[in-house]
């Protein structure tokens, strides 16, 4: 049963309705539960994801990646054994080596170096030394506008981008800390005697919400301690309960707290409707900052499953959207096994090879020949 239909304060016979305090305490609730349940439904979403992908997805790239390699040593037998016009020899040039490249960089397929070198002029391993050196200048110009600083090529690890930046970014905000540290030490800003009564209140009403919640938890632990309890299958229920307050007294997570009362019976509707004005200030306080953290982490949780697919921030995606994406790669993946397959018995013939090329067209310089595949043989 959704924490929301169990948690929550209900008009009495002698109220003509609830009060502003009441209707916020309530509509929290109900904004907590739906963050919980869509981090939920994320979480759900990703794991099951990531099995399809471990089982289905990760196996059939494998044999694609296969037949590839299998295709360019086929192309290699044909270039070698028979005679191309220089047209079709470019074509079969542009293919192999765009294909090894691809396989070799992102497949470790280092066995294709040999061809690669074959048909490029320049050496393989060459010319990614020669693309890294370029990729770490342009990085560290970039880095180095964004932190305002010089920055040691160890700094940089080229082959991961994202965690580079996360380390930098860390490192400048230390950096930041510490600067503003010293200055605070060498002239320590002066507060007037409205920001010191301010803070003081601050520091009160943030002790009042703690020591909110501290009752809740005490009176459940008092409770449901489980070394006084003596029937054995009560104290494993016991355990269980005081483990669950553990995590959630360690969370600030109100809402469980006091479901957990409801749950034990140490309190009952009556008393929901009747939380006095200040308690219920606090608890409102407290479900406000729970509301925002959850917030804050579905939108982590979302930004990370964005970068995983690959989705921009102006893309519409759901949990449900997630999943069809992954299905989306499945047929992908196999209908361009399917093709292949079919390339590779076409191109044993060689007349039939010479005629998929004369309609053949190399393609732009940014089209990806791996994601794109072998156009099909007509």
């Amino acid at each position: 049963m959704p924490v929301n239909n169990v948690v929550h304060i209900k008009t009495i016979p002698e109220q003509v309705s609830l009060s502003l305090a009441q209707k916020k305490f309530n509509t929290l609730i109900k904004k907590i539960d739906a963050q919980k349940t869509i981090l939920r439904e994320w979480q759900e979403t990703l794991e099951q994801c990531r099995e399809t992908a471990i089982e289905k997805l990760e196996p059939l790239r494998t044999t694609l990646h296969g037949h590839q390699a299998d295709l360019v040593l086929l192309l290699d037998r044909q270039f070698t054994s028979h005679k191309f016009t220089p047209s079709q020899a470019d074509k079969l040039t542009h293919l192999i080596t765009e294909t090894c490249e691809e396989l070799i960089t992102f497949n470790q397929r280092d066995d294709l170096k040999a061809i690669f070198n074959k048909y490029s002029t320049e050496d393989f391993d060459a010319l990614d030394q020669a693309s890294d050196a370029i990729a770490l200048d342009m990085m560290k110009a970039m880095f180095e506008e964004k932190f305002g600083t010089s920055l040691d090529d160890t700094e940089f690890d080229i082959k991961d981008p994202q965690g580079t930046a996360e380390r930098l970014s860390k490192k400048f905000k230390e950096q930041q800390t510490h600067a503003e540290e010293e200055a605070q030490k060498r002239s320590p800003p002066r507060k007037s005697a409205k920001q010191i009564a301010k803070e003081a209140k601050e520091a009160e009403e943030a002790a009042n919400v703690s020591k909110s919640i501290q009752a809740v938890y005490r009176q459940l632990t008092s409770a449901l301690h489980p070394d006084r309890e003596q029937d054995p299958v009560e104290r494993e229920r016991k355990t269980e309960l005081m483990q669950q307050v553990t995590v959630a007294y360690a969370s600030k997570d109100l809402l469980k707290l006091l479901a957990l009362q409801l749950a034990v019976e140490q309190i009952d509707q009556s008393k929901l409707n009747n939380i006095n004005a200040e308690r219920l200030k606090h608890y409102n306080q407290i479900l406000n900052n729970q509301l925002r953290e959850l917030q804050e982490e579905v939108l982590l949780k979302e930004s990370e499953i964005r970068r995983m697919i690959n989705v921009s921030h102006a893309e519409p995606l759901s949990p449900k959207r997630m999943i069809g994406l992954v299905k989306q790669d499945l047929r992908t993946v196999q209908n361009m096994i399917a093709r292949i397959q079919h390339d590779m018995r076409a191109f044993r013939d060689v007349k039939q090879l010479k005629e998929w090329l004369k309609h053949y067209q190399i393609p732009e310089p940014d089209f990806d020949e791996i994601l794109g595949g072998f156009p099909p043989f007509r």
